[in-house]
């Protein structure tokens, strides 16, 4: 394999130019277009997402590239780079601090470095396979919370996706509130798989779910939890690995009480 400290210098780099960028658009935003009946994208998802593949594809013209709003470029790599410019465009849009961006580098379909950037609080989130991760440069560790009742979790958004994807993702989501609002001490919703997952990463939440996923969604926090001690797995408690649709995120301390809970396998 290549130089995987100068890929994830590449991709902390470039996620702090777009989250810039987007930061600074956020004061003069245009206006918003609609690419589903529920979801957003703004002049700056774009401007950002063009950003991202222009610096990738001048640093690493041969490896492939799969970006929220412009799609894949295949060029026959076992490199893909995986980024999502903004996500958590509806708090973004409505000057909700919580959104970033992620940009990710798979090997022969396995994330093998990636960077998170949270630009409201300044904050960068970094993670290499089998070397660990980071907070600015700060080692980060998951919650050390081992009683189920006392955690707190963060779950996906409803309203997402066309409307057959929606009708089924927001059954999905009630069914899974329903179950673990007795187990818990309370759940969330805060509008960012980026800052969701990277705040499991880093102890605030305890754990955190989707029932409806992309590869950028996810391709960073999913390593930088493992990374922090953490575990993620599907709704059933089966490994993950890219192309799965939902997640489970957790502590791995709370992990198998969780995955009880909520008791995908009952359907």
């Amino acid at each position: 394999m290549h130089d995987i400290p100068a890929f994830l210098s590449a991709a902390a780099d470039i996620a702090r130019e777009a989250g810039r960028i987007a930061l600074a658009r956020q004061q003069a935003l245009g206006p918003a277009s609609f690419k589903g009946s529920k979801d957003l994208v703004t002049e700056a998802d774009l401007e950002c997402d063009r950003l991202i593949r222009d610096r990738l594809s001048a640093a690493y013209p041969t490896h492939d590239l799969l970006t929220e709003e412009e799609g894949a470029l295949d060029r026959g790599s076992d490199y893909r780079w995986i980024a999502d410019p903004i996500d958590g465009t509806i708090n973004y849009a409505h000057g909700i601090p919580l959104w970033g961006n992620s940009v990710a580098l798979t090997h022969k379909g396995q994330v093998v470095c990636g960077a998170v950037y949270l630009p409201v609080y300044d904050e960068l989130y970094t993670a290499v396979a089998g070397g660990g991760a980071f907070l600015n440069g700060k080692p980060l560790r998951v919650s050390a919370m081992d009683d189920l009742d006392a955690a707190v979790l963060s779950h996906g958004d409803y309203n997402v996706g066309d409307e057959v994807v929606r009708e089924g993702l927001n059954a999905d989501n009630r069914r899974a509130h329903g179950r673990m609002t007795e187990a818990v001490q309370r759940i969330k919703c805060l509008g960012s798989a980026v800052v969701e997952g990277a705040w499991v990463a880093s102890g605030r939440l305890d754990a955190y779910w989707m029932t409806y996923l992309k590869p950028w969604d996810v391709a960073v926090t999913t390593l930088l939890v493992a990374e922090a001690g953490g575990r993620v797995t599907d709704l059933r408690g089966n490994p993950w690995a890219l192309g799965c649709e939902e997640a489970l995120f957790s502590n791995d301390l709370l992990h198998d009480g969780l995955v009880a809970a909520l008791d995908w396998e009952r359907g």
